[in-house]
């Protein structure tokens, strides 16, 4: 779950010399970031296609919102998936047990009591949501919230 080769020392070079430092990560899976708490952003472009570059290039300007959300969960460490144990990956003599049964995923976090890095779903906005003209009724059957008006603000 690494990044390949000398990745993680050349992002940690990078912040040192530049502690306003955006890293983007392309991986398409989730990866290992031990330098996560020096860097002010990072950026998952998961599977962006041909126009990568104009995407990030818009993100990063600030011309379009970055409003995502992870598909996958993020672990702070290896040992911390549901796959760190040898017997169930890679598994033993040719044989894997997915002995986790229905807790897959954000499940097995969940059900382990797990602090993932970024859970699944996680994405923040650069977007401001302002609402206006709220009506909130209360009757017996619990609380209804009503927005009229939502002013959404890019920045």
């Amino acid at each position: 779950m690494s990044l390949t080769g000398n990745q993680d020392a050349l992002v940690q070079a990078v912040v040192a010399a530049n502690p306003h430092t955006i890293v983007v990560v392309d991986s398409g899976a989730p990866v290992l970031m031990p330098w996560v708490d020096s860097v002010p952003a990072v950026l998952e472009a998961w599977y962006p296609g041909e126009e990568d570059g104009n995407a990030l290039a818009s993100i990063l300007f600030g011309d379009v919102n970055p409003s995502g959300k992870l598909p996958v969960t993020f672990p702070r460490t290896e040992t911390q998936t549901p796959v760190s144990t040898p017997d169930r990956c890679p598994g033993v003599n040719g044989t894997a047990h997915y002995s986790e049964g229905l807790q897959v995923g954000y499940r097995w976090y969940d059900a382990q009591g797990q602090d993932p890095l970024f859970p699944f779903g996680y994405g923040l906005s650069y977007t401001t949501f302002r609402m206006r003209d709220l009506d909130v009724d209360v009757d017996r059957d619990g609380v209804t919230a009503t927005v009229k008006t939502l002013v959404v603000e890019e920045k």
